[in-house]
This record gives structure tokens, sequence and C-alpha cells, in this order.
């Protein structure tokens, strides 16, 4: 079995060589080489043709067939074209990216923003837009921004008349440390204030919270992720061990805003739930297109010293904004212990991408490469992952409170067994945290892709 990170290594080692130009390296004289325009666009068509999941399709055959590179302005122009049908299959998750950027967010779990999540609470009329997470140390945090905020103007401007003009995301700026915006809010109390703040070096902290509460008779762990950086493997083992020593039989784990992220985090997460149970069986199937079935593997889960022994059923907690990542370790548990949902469906992504480099390694093409069954082959989620119990996500009390909706949803679902009602006034908010909306596409951050945060 080939595992991910070698397999990421050997796709980075041969793209680099197909995608037919350097920017690191250089000539026979020694003169660096430039990667022209064309040459990009040249790799990216290579790249695509080769690795590109939905290539087995008829017809995207026959875009490579008529392909005019000349057509296109930018990389960013072909690769929008090359997108397998993008209203359902490739919603933009095919981006461009540098290694930089690759290894800021995935590596150091670290963006540049005011470091806050918001959604629109109004959709489809994307008005009244809501603080939803505020990141610890940030300059959000140190501004006073808080959960359940209403985000009322940016720069003297409504967010009406943002959103019906360049939407939220161009008005909040480049990705770049000093831009400043002046934020007009209002508190869950009613009082409003206006604050300056300029955009820094976010570090998540992709663990925020792991207690343990009780649900009826059960002992429940509550873990509160955020997103599928490398950061998070050891918090995830220390929530664990806090877990596995208070002898936690039932366990909620809320991806309400978690976009995602890298697989090998998934399989551990994975891991750490069901790898007692499950040691040895199969966990997922990572399956790519005709021409790169030799890459196809099967991942097992392992036990490992955190791996919760007394576990009897997982609840997650999800929205429309739970998606990739998230969405892989729900469907690898299915077939191996209790899974239960509470929320709103997810977002569907069924497929991930690798890192294909070109221009010698100093450009990135995150292609979607791959898709990801579970050990009975079940997959092909594109229209998201129903839930068992709907609930709201409760922006009038904070992440973690035993009293939030959504939380009060699941542990009433493990105390009872079924699905606690939701009244008139608490159904489900129809809007989706901002991993959406602005929609991923070539403009949105790696961190407004994967943990929806601006």
């Amino acid at each position: 079995m080939r595992s991910l990170a070698k397999l990421q290594l050997l796709l980075l080692g041969v793209s680099s060589v197909l995608g037919g130009c350097s920017g690191g390296g250089s000539g026979g004289s020694g003169t660096p080489v430039s990667c022209t325009l064309a040459l990009q666009k040249q790799a990216v068509a290579d790249l695509m043709r080769e690795w590109y999941l939905f290539n087995d399709e008829p017809d995207q055959q026959q875009k490579y067939v008529s392909l005019d590179l000349a057509q296109f302005a930018t990389p960013q122009d072909l690769l929008t074209a090359l997108l397998y049908q993008p209203n359902r299959f490739d919603r933009n998750f095919s981006f461009l990216s540098t290694p930089a950027e690759d290894q800021q967010f995935f590596g150091e779990g670290q963006f540049i923003g005011f470091g806050f999540g918001s959604k629109f609470a109004d959709a489809p009329m994307n008005a009244d837009l809501r603080l939803t997470q505020i990141f610890l140390g940030s300059p959000a945090a140190a501004a006073g921004l808080e959960r359940g905020q209403r985000l009322l103007a940016i720069d003297g401007r409504s967010i009406a008349a943002i959103t019906q003009a360049e939407g939220l995301s161009a008005a909040l700026g480049p990705s770049q440390v000093g831009v400043s915006r002046t934020f007009g809010l209002r508190r869950i109390d009613g009082t409003e204030f206006d604050v300056e703040i300029a955009k820094d070096i976010v570090t998540i902290d992709p663990v925020p919270a792991a207690t343990v509460l009780t649900a009826g008779p059960a002992i429940t762990g509550y873990l509160d992720f955020r997103t599928f950086v490398s950061t998070a493997d050891d918090k995830l083992e220390q929530a664990f061990s806090v877990f596995e020593a208070a002898g936690v039989t039932a366990l909620v784990v809320d991806l309400r805003y978690n976009g995602g992220g890298l697989v090998l985090t998934a399989q551990r997460l994975a891991d750490l739930i069901a790898g007692f149970i499950a040691d040895g069986q199969a966990q997922s199937q990572t399956l790519y297109n005709s021409s790169k079935r030799g890459l196809d593997t099967t991942t097992f889960f392992q036990q490992r010293p955190e791996s919760l022994p007394l576990l009897q059923q997982v609840v997650f907690i999800t929205t429309g904004s739970s998606a990739s990542a998230s969405e892989l370790v729900i469907n690898a548990l299915g077939p191996h212990t209790v899974v239960r949902l509470v929320g709103t469906t997810t977002f569907g992504k069924p497929v991930g991408q690798n890192a294909l480099s070109y221009c010698g390694g100093e450009r990135l093409l995150r292609a979607v490469t791959f898709e990801t069954v579970n050990s009975l082959g079940e997959g092909q989620y594109f229209e998201g992952l129903a839930v068992d119990c709907p609930a709201p996500d409760d922006l009038e009390r904070s992440l973690g409170d035993p009293l939030e909706a959504s939380l009060a949803s699941a542990l009433s679902l493990i105390e009872s067994g079924s699905c606690p009602t939701v009244t008139g006034g608490q159904k489900p908010a129809a809007g989706l945290a901002l991993l959406l909306d602005p929609p991923l596409g070539a403009a949105a951050t790696l961190a407004q892709r994967y943990a929806g945060t601006f």
C-alpha cells in the first residue's frame, strides 16, 4: 500500500517534469529559465490531460481535442474552461496555488486575514451577515469581535450594497498584511459599534475546544474541529487522550465550519475514533482515473494509543460548509460504528486534489485527481450527506455550550436515541458559511476554501 504522503512526493516529482518549464532551475549556461505565460498554460493543459479525475468522461476528452491555448489569456482562464460540469462535479475544486501558500496554510495552519468566520443568515438575500467564529489572537479578536454579532457595513457601505456589487471577498481586500477596513457591527444585545481592523497573519487553532460532557448515562466527548491541517495532529491526539482517560462512550464532533484539508489528518481522526474497534479493517479507498489505476490505494484503520476503546456512537454536527475531508471521515466510519448527523446537509465533495507542480516547482495546480469511497464502495455524494436530525446553528450561544441548539440536539440524540423537535423559530438557517459564499473559486484564498474565514 502506498501512503498518500509518498504519493504526493511522486506526483510532485513527475509533474515538475511534465510541466515543461522551470523557474528556480537553470539552463546549460547557468542562466535561469523563464516560465513564460505560454509555458504555464501548456503545463496546466498537460497536467489536466494526464491527471484530472473526470478525464474518463467523453465530453471531457473532447475538450482536449479542440483545445487552443491561444484562446486563453491566463492559466486560470484555461483551467476554468477545462473543469468538468462545474455546477456539480468540479465546482472550482481545482485551482492554482503556490508552494508557499500551501505550506503556510496546510503546514503551518496560517493565513493572512482579519481572523473571523461569517455566514449569511438570510440566503438568498445575502444582507444579514453574522460572525460565526473568531480566531484566538487574531486582529478580529483584539478588536472585540464575537460570535453572533451582525456585520452591518464595511467602510460605510451596507452589506446588501456590497453583495449586489463586487461581493464580500472583493470588498474585504487582498490577502496582504496591513490591509485595513472599518467595520460596522451590531452586538447580540442590540448595541452598535465601529472598529478599524488591519489584516495580519492569523494562526488557526484547529481544535479550539475538547471537553467531556454527559448525555444520560453516556460519558460524552465534545470536539470542536476547525480544519484538517498538519498542526491539528498533535491537538487531536491530546484531545483523545483526555477522552480516553475519561472513559468516553459517545462522541460529538463539531464540523459545522470545517471545509476539509489534508487527507492524512482525516485518516488520523478516523483512527482516533474507530481505530480500536476496526483495527486492520479497510477505512477508505482512493481512486484515480483509468490511466492512473496503478495509484489506487486502500487505507486501513490503525489503532493508536489514543483510540477510543469504549465508543458506542459518534454524532457529527454539520452544515453546508462541512466538506471534503470532513465528509470523508463521516463516510469512512459509517460501515464500522454508529454514526449520526445533526444540523444541515453537508456540502458534497467526495473528491480530492493532489498538488501538481510546474515551473520548476514554483507553481502548483491542485487539480481534482481522485475520489474517495468507504469500505463498502460508497461515495459519489455530490449532493451532500443528509442529516438524521435537523438543527439550527445557534449564533446566540458559543460553540461548545450544551444549550447551543445543534449541540443540544446532538446530546439529546445520544441520551434518548431520537431527534428533538425543532420548533418553528428554530429552523436550521439557510445561510452557508463563507466556504461557499463567495463560492470556491479562483479568487478565494486557501483559508476561504478550507476554513471559510477572512
